[in-house]
């Protein structure tokens, strides 16, 4: 009995991510590099004196609250990029953790529009309502502009120490096979300006896609092209604001960013189909003689969905395997040693994809809604602890 509530306790303790407790004559410099998620420390049960970050420049009291908020949106609304924010060193985390609050913030009004019928103005209203802040958000250059939503305050605190002058862009040789780099040729723009075009970007996609309602994308590079806009240009912000800037790194990005939203249409094709709304591009479903109504139906075995499924699935999986090629031959992992951390999100995606192809890629299976929170926990865990994405 007892070794059975030790167990219990073990697995719930996991689940909430607790650090273990501080031993007697320990330092606390030999933890600053832990995986532990926004640690709590010995308070008296003060959540105000609770401090979730090592940098010293979030001392404010209304900035502290603002990344408690933050976390907590991700940890409700998207598990594992949680997790994965929590696998950053903390002094590190600060960014990832914004940005991603923010992605999951514009993606939530694109979900309730789908999902619970809201009015099209309406959310495309909200959406307008951030891609004008992005500017108030991003450059420093108006630091006494108020901030009304403690999303935007972290974006603006978390980018506030990582802006830089001035930036040389190295661009690599026109025989480069890797793709149509992202960054921008033009030597002297500012990083600010970099980080509010890709995120203004991003919320464009968002209002596009609510916009466009029920309509299916014309073919597979489209959607490609939404995913890569939607969390690719997320992680082109991130990895420049952690000084990780060259042509192969915008690459990886692409790619991961890309395999990202592709998973997730994927994930989100049960919810979708109940509200007359699908992700596969027309071409596949051309090709598989499958039309949108036989999507909406969410037939489970349908072998022209499972097709259809597969040849998404493909293409997510050959994006991460083009990521970790790029990373790889370029030595990105020596250049910078952070980087993938920075870049977890790809084992995520690449877990539930294996689970996928588990269930014969019939995206309508109820066991692929559930989120097994200990393995994941371990996968992405050890892959930090291995450095590896």
């Amino acid at each position: 009995m007892r070794r059975a509530l030790a167990g219990a306790c073990a697995r719930r303790r996991l689940a909430r991510r607790l650090p273990p407790r501080a031993q007697k004559g320990v330092s606390s410099s030999s933890s600053s590099s832990s995986f532990t998620s926004f640690s709590r420390e010995d308070n008296g049960g003060d959540d105000s004196k609770t401090e979730y970050f090592s940098t010293t420049t979030l001392k404010d009291n209304l900035i502290k609250a603002d990344f408690r908020y933050a976390a907590a949106l991700l940890r409700q609304r998207d598990y594992e990029t949680y997790l994965c924010t929590c696998a950053v060193d903390a002094s590190k985390r600060a960014v990832p953790l914004a940005l991603r609050a923010l992605n999951c913030e514009t993606a939530i009004i694109d979900v309730v529009h789908n999902h619970f019928g809201e009015n099209t103005s309406a959310a495309l209203m909200k959406l307008k309502w951030w891609h004008d802040r992005i500017d108030e958000t991003v450059r420093p250059s108006a630091p006494d502009v108020q901030l009304d939503h403690p999303i935007a305050r972290c974006v603006r605190a978390a980018l506030a120490s990582r802006s830089h002058s001035k930036w040389e862009a190295e661009v690599s040789s026109s025989n480069d096979d890797v793709g149509t780099t992202l960054t921008t040729t033009t030597t002297g723009w500012s990083s600010t300006r970099r980080w509010v075009q890709w995120l203004k970007r991003a919320i464009e996609a968002r209002m596009e896609d609510v916009a466009k309602g029920s309509r299916v994308f014309d073919s597979m590079s489209e959607l490609e092209r939404f995913a890569k806009e939607t969390h690719g240009h997320f992680l082109l912000v991130t990895l420049d604001a952690e000084n990780v800037r060259s042509t192969a790194s915008d690459h990886v990005a692409s790619h991961v960013g890309t395999a990202i939203g592709l998973t997730n249409s994927l994930r989100g094709a049960k919810i979708h189909a109940r509200n007359r709304k699908t992700y596969f591009p027309m071409d596949v479903l051309a090709t598989e003689n499958l039309s949108a109504e036989t999507v909406y139906d969410g037939g489970i075995g349908d072998e022209r969905v499972k097709n259809a499924a597969h040849k998404v699935a493909s293409a997510a999986v050959g994006h991460i395997a083009a990521a970790r090629r790029i990373y790889i031959e370029n030595k990105l992992g020596e250049k910078y040693p952070h980087m993938a951390k920075l870049l977890l999100q790809a084992t995520t995606a690449e877990r539930w994809l294996e689970k996928l192809e588990k269930y014969d890629f019939d995206v309508f299976r109820e066991e692929l809604q559930r989120t097994p929170r200990l393995m994941t926990q371990a996968r992405v865990f050890l892959s930090a602890w291995k450095n590896q994405f």
